[in-house]
């Protein structure tokens, strides 16, 4: 697996990268070699926040955790991965390793989803602003909308820091 790092407002020594490397190889059995992992380390406060992010043959994975200890925090996205990876194992069997036939590294049992709700709406053209204000009205964290400016679906949510972000369609 490819690995890339991302400090921001602190360094990695060698032994730490190395020690980085060898917990992240724990998710070798489930990916292909192509694999590329992003490993983001944030420090606020006190408190250190530790982002993975897994690419494998168009799937993402992503874990994201705070703790005092860097280490602790990844130890615990490596075990949120690979429960990720196990409760959607048939179909991912199916994407990651159709040109694996050989390869069996899964353990539990299947789990389907279960969709409860179903719900059609109408996207209203609108502006960001205006998006941001009808999503705090709804009081909901996230809203889609017919954005104006270039006719496109696009998704405001609000993020845990308070801030807002937006996801656009590309088509």
């Amino acid at each position: 697996m490819k690995m890339t790092y991302v400090t921001k407002k602190l360094s990695l020594s060698d032994n730490e990268k190395l020690l980085v490397e060898r917990k992240i190889a724990k998710l070798d059995k489930f990916f292909t070699e192509e694999a590329t992992a992003a490993i983001t380390f944030t420090v606020m406060r006190e408190e250190v926040t530790v982002e993975v992010t897994v690419k494998d043959h168009g799937m993402i994975f992503r874990g994201e955790r705070s703790a005092i200890d860097k280490m602790m925090a990844l130890d615990e996205i490596i075990d949120l991965i690979i429960r990720q990876v196990r409760k959607n194992k048939t179909r991912l069997t199916k994407t990651l390793y159709s040109e694996l036939p050989d390869v069996d590294p899964w353990d539990e049992g299947e789990e389907d989803f279960n969709l409860v709700k179903t719900k059609e709406i109408f996207l209203r053209p609108m502006d960001l602003d205006e998006a941001i204000m009808q999503m705090n009205l709804l009081d909901h964290n996230f809203f889609m909308f017919l954005d104006s400016e270039t006719d496109k679906v696009s998704v405001v949510y609000r993020r845990k820091d308070g801030q807002y972000g937006l996801i656009k369609s590309e088509n």
